[in-house]
């Protein structure tokens, strides 16, 4: 079993570092990219157990092995999705009210879409409700995390951490 505990690079943002190397896949639902051990097999069938400090999650193209001229990849499985675009502030209020009180993940990106796996029920919801919601296969990743500020008595920001 092979053992890691790190992301090497990215696949897709170093591509030509990596060109000459042979790639075997590790598939990972979404929901499994965030969790912080991963045991799983790879298409190959190596078995790669992933506990993973450095970052809150897992991306798509994460290199978490790489070994002369080996490498494992992070492939994360597409699934259906609800996607749309509130259009106004007040809309993205309730849309987020609403999908929040189901305890559901929401994943914005950055062309401001809403996407979060499929649920008739929801994809109903939002239908009836004006939001023109399409079902679409895609690969979800958190894509922000909320900004955390620390504020003084006096009201100043004395620190801010984002991710």
């Amino acid at each position: 079993m092979i053992k890691t505990d790190r992301v090497i690079a990215n696949l897709y943002t170093d591509s030509q570092r990596y060109s000459s190397c042979k790639i075997d896949i590790l598939q990972l639902d979404w929901y499994d990219a965030t969790k912080k051990i991963v045991r799983l097999f790879t298409d190959n069938g190596r078995e790669i157990a992933i506990h993973h400090l450095d970052q809150e999650q897992l991306y798509h193209g994460d290199i978490v092995y790489h070994e002369d001229r080996d490498i494992i990849v992070v492939q994360i499985i597409p699934c259906l999705c609800i996607v749309f675009q509130p259009l106004t502030l007040r809309d993205m209020a309730i849309v987020c009210f609403e999908i929040g009180n189901k305890h559901t993940p929401i994943f914005i990106n950055k062309d401001k879409e809403v996407i979060i796996a499929f649920e008739s029920p929801l994809y109903q919801f939002l239908k009836r409700g004006g939001f023109e919601p399409r079902k679409e296969n895609r690969i979800i990743e958190r894509t922000s995390t909320l900004m955390i500020y620390k504020w003084s008595s006096s009201g100043q920001v004395i620190s801010l951490e984002s991710k």
